[in-house]
């Protein structure tokens, strides 16, 4: 019997089959790498706040984390409000305030400014209570001394603060940055203060936001750079949409008066200081006007590592901007200059940024280049950045924005970033991450109210961050209003604790309360003169790491940190060299370090007495 023979497929369909069946394992080839690429883009999404399996990674995470937070600002006598008992729906009373650590008496001990304004509008029946010194008393209380010390200062619409002694006396002054002229409290030695703003040619009738102090001209003298925001203006207007009662708003709509880009920017400033008491107005002069910005901080540090002191500004709905100071190549006697390098530095960043701190998360690689990587808070759908510097061949320098790969990124999508600090919160020698928030868009069901949201609290681990707030506590976990940050260890237990502004709400002070677990740390101060200390680069050596800190430019929002840094060692009880690279460029060393409190005195590796406590 002969059997049939199967017929034979043309050539034209064997290739319609082939053609087909690539196309199949094709299409599963790219849905198996988008499904990879999308499993780890999301990876930072996994937190205790938002994940299905929330309960038992958060009591596996609690077992891995030792960082505790206790909220005690009442009792430490911390008793503040900040704005008028109603929100009136405008730009300014929704952006402010901040705070400000600093030692004002010399006692050794970090005492605690906060801003405060008025209300755009008068509120009837109510007095404006004005700013707060709280004087630290050396036992974990404060005693509010603003009225005595001259700096209460009620009609002013407060924005920002920082402590410096930029006359040299050895006592450190206040500069304020205001809505309307700023105020220059000038310490008079005896728990008292006078405002030579005026005198002194610094009081700005702009919208002053943040302040960077740097010897930018290398000539001993400190000098600052002012940030200015918008030219606010609503005169007339005022009835139709501030303090307007629930009621009027059921049909819900945001007011012009909330948004910034109704605005003019307004030019930043650069005050140079004469060293007669008084300042000159150069920022046109050196090409950092920035009249396109609306800038809500900046920072004086050597990014290009040069010597000199480049300014990085953050602006809100306007492109960032590098400042490179041109200093190192100017001829004697010729005036220093700055050259905008924000694009080709790739910096040129156009969201909505408002903190600014410097960190640097290749210290500890053999590929560190020293310079300063750039985190900075963005407004909401903007995620914060993380610019990792990068030096290149020939000497140039850019950087890379590297939140979402230190899984910083999608986490901050949603809330509204403000104050920031770089802190090591466990004193593992791993510098940590410290972020507020709270939401410029206001609760749909009563739009006289912000929308409050949880803080971060971002712990270095090994390839990145991990936000541990929801498990530090019941005061990291909740939601605020929050606008400035500022931290120091104010009752002298070798860790960093953080105080917050709340934007029309009581402070906090958070103390940290994290398990020492073994761990050591040093009380880092400089004594130096500002001009000298302010942007200097600091190096600590211990138990196989090297950390980086720039002094007195991890900046915040509206805020500053204490002048004493409070540097982890991990489980060593020394720290192998300290140095001090000064503004200068001299350079101070110091080797075998112990655990406990440190000055370093310019000019020599002193280790001297500090202040009694």
């Amino acid at each position: 019997m002969t059997r049939s023979r199967r017929p034979r497929l043309s050539a034209r369909v064997r290739r319609l089959w082939l053609t087909s069946a690539a196309v199949t394992l094709g299409l599963a080839a790219v849905s198996w790498t988008v499904w990879r690429l999308d499993s780890r883009h999301r990876t930072d999404l996994a937190d205790a706040r938002t994940n299905v399996t929330a309960t038992f990674e958060a009591e596996a995470r609690a077992r891995q984390t030792p960082v505790r937070f206790t909220e005690v600002a009442a009792a430490a006598g911390l008793r503040f409000r900040h704005g008028p008992p109603q929100r009136h729906r405008a730009l300014p009373e929704d952006t402010g305030s901040g705070l400000a650590w600093g030692d004002f008496d010399g006692d050794g001990w970090p005492d605690l400014f906060l801003v405060n304004h008025p209300g755009i509008v008068p509120t009837p029946g109510w007095t404006p209570t004005g700013n707060r010194l709280f004087r630290n008393q050396g036992d974990g209380t404060f005693e509010d001394v603003a009225a005595r010390a001259g700096v209460a200062d009620p009609g002013a619409f407060g924005m920002g603060a920082t402590w410096v002694d930029y006359d040299g006396d050895g006592h450190v002054d206040l500069h304020v940055t205001c809505r309307g002229p700023n105020r220059l409290f000038r310490n008079r030695g005896d728990g008292t203060f006078v405002d030579v703003a005026a005198a002194a040619g610094v009081a700005d009738p702009g919208w002053g936001t943040g302040t960077a102090w740097g010897d930018y001209d290398r000539d001993g003298r400190i000098d600052f750079y002012l940030c200015n925001y918008v030219a606010y203006d609503t005169a007339g207007r005022e009835a139709e949409f501030l303090g307007a009662p629930t009621a009027a708003l059921s049909g819900y709509e945001v007011p012009f008066t909330l948004n910034p880009n109704s605005y003019d920017p307004q030019p930043n400033r650069l005050f140079r200081n004469r060293g007669d008491g008084t300042f000159e107005e150069v920022a046109e002069r050196c090409g950092v006007a920035n009249a396109e910005g609306r800038s809500f901080s900046a920072a004086f540090a050597d990014l290009d590592g040069d010597g000199w002191l480049d300014l990085y500004v953050t602006n809100d709905v306007s492109a960032n901007r590098l400042y490179r100071n041109l200093g190192g190549e100017a001829a004697p006697g010729e005036p220093v200059a700055f050259i905008d390098l924000s694009a080709v530095t790739g910096t040129a960043d156009p969201r909505g940024s408002m903190g600014l701190a410097l960190h640097d998360v290749g210290a500890t690689t053999d590929t560190a280049d020293d310079l300063p990587d750039l985190f900075f808070t963005n407004w909401v759908s903007q995620e914060n950045a993380f610019y990792q510097s990068l030096r290149l061949p020939g000497g140039g320098f850019e950087y890379r924005d590297r939140a979402r790969a230190l899984r910083l990124g999608e986490l901050s999508i949603e809330p509204v970033g403000w104050g920031c600090a770089v802190v090591d919160l466990d004193l593992d020698g791993r510098g940590d991450l410290a972020v507020v928030n709270g939401s410029t868009l206001e609760r749909t069901d009563h739009p006289l109210l912000l929308r409050a949201e949880p803080l971060f609290l971002f712990v270095a681990e090994d390839g990145g961050f991990r936000d541990v707030a929801p498990l530090a506590g019941a005061a990291t976990a909740a939601p605020y209003c929050s606008r400035g940050l500022a931290a120091a260890d104010y009752d002298g237990d070798g860790d960093s604790d953080l105080a917050v502004a709340i934007n029309q709400g009581e402070p906090l002070l958070l103390r940290n309360d994290t398990a020492p677990l073994g761990r050591h740390s040093l009380a880092l101060r400089l004594a130096g003169t500002a001009a000298q200390c302010f942007g200097a680069r600091i190096e600590i050596h211990a138990a196989g790491r090297r950390q980086l800190r720039w002094w007195g430019a991890d900046v915040s929002y509206l805020s500053q940190h204490a002048a004493e840094l409070t540097i982890g060692l991990g489980t060593a009880t020394t720290a192998d060299k300290v140095v001090v690279h000064w503004t200068d460029g001299t350079v101070t060393e110091t080797v075998n370090v112990p655990a406990g409190r440190l000055t370093l005195a310019h000019r020599g590796a002193v280790q001297s007495p500090s202040p009694p406590r």
